[in-house]
């Protein structure tokens, strides 16, 4: 078994080296990079990312809409939970349905952040 990556956004690249997955959200990576190391993976970011990159860096804490994103993760995962019925002790998992435990609670906070989001002033 190979080990995890530190995020659940690598690699960013598919076999042929083209972007995939942003390393900041997650979602449909389109070309920018912002690995400064060439050899290691190009971490490239998506069309929303690349926009906001400098506000990401200035991040010190949740805000509003990252709440809401995290209470839709956290509503994502007790639904994967329930049905599957096997309960909420994660060492009775394996790697898949741990991995798909933890696609859930990402692809729920996406959700309720792009809901959040939509009602934003901005």
């Amino acid at each position: 078994m190979t080990t995890m990556p530190k995020t659940a956004f690598t690699p960013t690249v598919d076999a042929a080296g083209d972007p995939t997955t942003c390393f900041c959200c997650g979602m449909r990576a389109v070309a920018l990079g912002v690995n400064p190391n060439p050899k290691g993976d190009p971490q490239y970011l998506c069309r929303r990312c690349i926009v906001a990159i400098d506000d990401y860096k200035k991040i010190r804490r949740l805000d509003d809409y990252e709440l809401a994103a995290l209470d839709g993760g956290v509503d994502a995962v007790g639904e994967w939970i329930a049905e599957r019925g096997i309960g909420t002790e994660l060492s009775v998992y394996d790697e898949l349905d741990q991995r798909m435990l933890v696609k859930a609670a990402w692809e729920g906070c996406a959700r309720a952040l792009r809901a959040a989001l939509a009602s934003a002033p901005f």
